[in-house]
């Protein structure tokens, strides 16, 4: 078999011409070099392709056999050369995307809709796992980018920080009432604690906190996602952590109360990562774009 797709390229459009003069004006070539390319490739195969007359040149049996396939090959190649120029024009693409449940609903999908809006021909996959899953994906190459929370080892990612993320405690005012005022960290000798389930990144990171802070707290409830804490909380059965920016509509209206403490949790980050030695397509790299313009955004 010949590696000179271009051989295939003239006896297709002489196939479909039907002239060699026709055929080369259409391959802006001379009509001997056509001549030349065909006979070539006939010596190559070792069967004759063409019938020659006055009239102009007709497929042999064996030649229109062989059209068939040359011609599906064509046709698939101009397929991926129209792919290519709608990738390059980032108006085809596929991303994929790992995100935990919470991060999900309240960071990306809201600017999910705005990157759909102007890119609607560009794929893209959610994959919802929690963010020591998602590292471990962008780790295996699975998915592009992972959307995830400090504290990890991020230095062994390319990672491009998006927002600070300040975790309070909360809880109803009904819940809170029968203990009277309550003065800082009393709150943790005299109430019921819900928290994410232990392997949440979220978790450990407020496990640090008591940790640090010599505070002993026993969950009596812990779940796996921070939704369940919120609703939890605002039907008045304990006290919890959540990330105050997702809570503010709560806050606002007075479902939940802010109850501070000394020291306060420290902020932390979410991010982008994605794997350094994975190169990323086109579509990534936009969406990569479109994410780094809302940084500071909620």
């Amino acid at each position: 078999m010949s590696n000179d797709l271009e051989l295939y390229r003239v006896f297709y459009t002489v196939a479909k011409c039907g002239n060699i003069s026709q055929a080369a004006e259409q391959l802006y070539i001379s009509q001997p070099a056509v001549s030349k390319t065909i006979r070539r490739l006939e010596t190559i195969v070792g069967i004759t392709l063409f019938l020659r007359s006055s009239r102009g040149v007709k497929l042999t049996n064996e030649g229109d056999i062989f059209f068939e396939y040359v011609e599906r090959a064509i046709k698939e190649i101009s397929v991926g050369e129209e792919i290519l120029s709608k990738l390059k024009k980032r108006e085809h693409g596929i991303i994929k995307l790992g995100v935990s449940t919470t991060l999900c609903k309240y960071y990306l999908i809201p600017r999910l809709k705005q990157f759909i809006s102007k890119y609607p021909d560009i794929q893209i996959k959610i994959i919802n796992k929690t963010t020591f899953e998602t590292i471990k994906l962008v780790e295996e190459g699975i998915i592009d980018f992972g959307l995830v929370s400090i504290p990890f080892n991020a230095g062994s990612y390319n990672y491009i920080e998006l927002a600070n993320l300040q975790d309070t405690f909360v809880a109803s005012k009904e819940y809170l009432q029968p203990f009277g005022i309550i003065k800082p960290n009393e709150v943790f000798s005299k109430c019921s604690f819900m928290l994410l389930e232990s392997d949440n990144i979220a978790r450990k990171y407020i496990d640090q906190y008591f940790m640090n802070n010599n505070i002993l707290v026993k969950p009596e409830i812990e779940v796996s996602n921070m939704d369940l804490l919120i609703e939890f909380a605002k039907i008045g059965l304990g006290v919890t952590v959540v990330i105050k920016d997702f809570i503010n509509k709560e806050l606002s209206e007075g479902s939940l109360t802010e109850i501070l403490v000394t020291p306060q949790i420290s902020k932390r980050t979410i991010g982008i990562i994605s794997h350094k030695k994975v190169p990323l397509s086109i579509a990534a790299q936009t969406f990569l774009s479109f994410i780094e313009e809302k940084i500071g955004e909620y």
